[in-house]
């Protein structure tokens, strides 16, 4: 969902979430490290709803890390 606030003050761009997924591929913490601060809430969020499968280390799920980025555009 676009923020309010960042429709009216006209904010837009990419906003890069660290994120750390469990064994089950569930997004289990999520930081923004850059973007517009009006936007960083909202990217959080999604990054928090995000699933993705999981990862096979010698025949083991493990965590892993990586980077969402969020590309927010005004319409």
């Amino acid at each position: 969902m676009y923020p309010a606030l960042a429709k009216q003050i006209k904010a837009q761009g990419p906003v890069n979430v660290q994120i750390l997924v469990d064994e089950q591929g569930k997004v289990i913490m999520a930081q923004p490290i850059s973007g517009h601060p009006t936007l960083t809430p909202a990217a959080k969020e999604a990054a928090m709803r995000a699933r993705f499968t999981p990862t096979v280390l010698n025949g083991q799920a493990v965590k892993v890390q990586g980077v969402i980025t969020y590309n927010f555009v005004l319409q």
